[in-house]
């Protein structure tokens, strides 16, 4: 294994959502020995919340805030503490608890660390800067904390996340014994905090949308449901949580679409973008669908034809697309787009490129955008917020991934999760929303994979809707776009509470 300094975050998110947790495991000190480490078990006491105070204006309203950097015991039902599960919650002073909402949020993995959501979500967050260390600590102007309350949560066994006995870490990595603890924490931070009666939401990028349709089914179905209002998926894996399966080639083609554009291959750089993608999406459900059901039935001179259009969408040769029977694979798109350059591309963004590493090597990011990445991470929940952690920053361990149980013995997919939960809540209960924020550059969960899955879940009209726009994997990351993302954002948390 070696490191590459050069990538830069959507290289990482890219790496970390497509399951390759393990060249990213996130000790802090960024070595291939600590790398491969196991999640270590602590026996030490909860650590002490650290608060602080915060203002930040936001869209011209001025919030001051209240900040708890904060580990919750968990326990088995035999009531023996078993883990902890560490969150950074940022809280409006002075509101109504019944009317302000409060949103849940995390990032996937499965199993990785909620950092890169509150690097561009949370009130606070690091920006590259003159300094000796190279960053600085802002205020983000796009937060969404102008409507609603923010708690990231970390897994157990990520971040400062910690396991209490080693026989635990099996309790807590997998689908539904993951969903579980995060809805035991919710519902447990919800009655510590006086907020049984707010307005809740569920945010989860990646993994982590099979992860909320986990959490939503249960939070339904406790004694006393919480008032869930809204659901944010941000291009979610939406499966039972094991490996997926390659996405079918009509829903992959728009994507390739947009990464040829922008790297300025095929037959339509002088559109806009947006023209392609939707052009695409045309060809991929009419031509190019009713030829891949024919298969080896379709014509010579249509054969050649589909593959020269199919050519001009994604910027790959005419006799390639034909070798691979007229539907490259991510995999091959990936390889074979800048080949001419020497480059691979990226698969969480795919506007990333760069030189492949040796065969049987990987790589790892230590520094990104000109400052040391995992030291960021720490020193703002440390030095801004004032935590003393247990033990090192975990940010994506390679163990959880590798001992992840996918068995399901409830609902798995996500969608007919979203969609029963009108039934789940009862008639007295409001009807969560569901919002798709996904990007056109990601290849990892390519947008119109979980788009068409919830679209095809018939939802009732006004109960989901769906926001594409010229970003990778982490939508919010997207500085180019996160002031208007972060708007849609806000308008769909006013829809929802009506």
């Amino acid at each position: 294994m070696r490191y590459a300094p050069h990538l830069d975050r959507r290289s990482l998110l890219g790496a970390a959502a497509a399951g390759l947790t393990g060249a990213l495991t996130g000790a802090l000190a960024n070595t291939p020995a600590r790398a491969q480490a196991p999640v270590p078990v602590s026996s030490l006491p909860p650590i002490p919340p650290a608060l602080r105070k915060g203002r930040l204006s936001v869209r011209g309203r001025d919030v001051a805030y209240a900040s708890e950097a904060a580990e919750r015991v968990m326990r088995n039902p035999a009531g023996a503490p078993r883990a902890t599960i560490f969150s950074v919650s940022y809280v409006e002073e002075g509101a109504d608890p019944r009317a302000r909402p409060v949103s849940f949020i995390w990032n996937g993995g499965p199993g990785g660390a909620t950092w890169h959501l509150r690097e561009h979500l949370s009130p606070r967050i690091t920006r590259r800067a003159d300094t000796p260390r190279g960053y600085a600590f802002i205020g983000n102007p796009d937060s969404p904390i102008d409507v609603s309350d923010l708690v990231f949560i970390d897994a157990p066994g990520a971040g400062y996340s910690r396991f209490l006995a080693e026989d635990a870490k099996p309790e807590y990595w997998g689908v539904e014994a993951d969903g579980r603890a995060f809805a035991d924490f919710i519902a447990g931070w919800l009655a510590d905090n006086g907020r049984l009666e707010s307005p809740v939401f569920l945010v989860g990028e990646s993994y982590g949308g099979t992860r909320a349709g986990q959490v939503a089914r249960r939070l339904a179905a406790r004694p006393r449901p919480v008032n869930l209002t809204g659901i944010v998926l941000i291009s979610p894996t939406l499966g039972s949580g094991g490996p997926p399966d390659p996405p079918a080639p009509v829903l992959v083609l728009p994507s390739f679409a947009a990464v040829a554009h922008h790297h300025r291959r095929g037959a339509h750089t002088a559109k806009p973008l947006e023209t392609v993608v939707r052009e695409a999406e045309q060809f991929a459900d009419g031509p190019y669908a009713a030829a891949l059901v024919r298969g080896a039935a379709l014509a010579a001179a249509e054969r050649e034809a589909i593959a020269a259009q199919v050519a001009g969408f994604i910027g790959l040769p005419r006799r390639f697309v034909l070798d691979a029977g007229l539907a490259p694979s991510v995999q091959q798109f990936r390889g074979q787009l800048l080949a001419d350059q020497g480059q691979r591309l990226g698969g969480g963004d795919a506007r990333e490129a760069r030189v492949p590493p040796p065969p049987g090597q990987d790589s790892v990011l230590s520094v990104a955008d000109g400052y040391d990445l995992g030291e960021s991470i720490v020193r703002l929940l440390t030095d801004e917020l004032g935590y003393t952690p247990a033990g090192p920053y975990w940010r994506d361990p390679v163990e959880a991934n590798r001992r992840w149980n996918p068995t399901l013995t409830g609902p798995g997919y996500a969608p007919s999760i979203f969609k029963d939960l009108t039934a789940s809540t009862g008639p007295a209960a409001p009807t969560p929303k569901i919002f798709l924020v996904a990007g056109w550059f990601d290849l990892v969960v390519p947008y119109r994979r979980p788009l068409e899955a919830l679209t095809a879940a018939g939802f009732a009209p006004g109960q989901f809707e769906a926001k594409v726009y010229p970003a990778g994997h982490g939508v919010y990351e997207d500085l180019a776009t996160r002031a208007r993302s972060t708007d849609d954002l806000r308008a769909f948390y006013r829809r929802a509470l009506g």
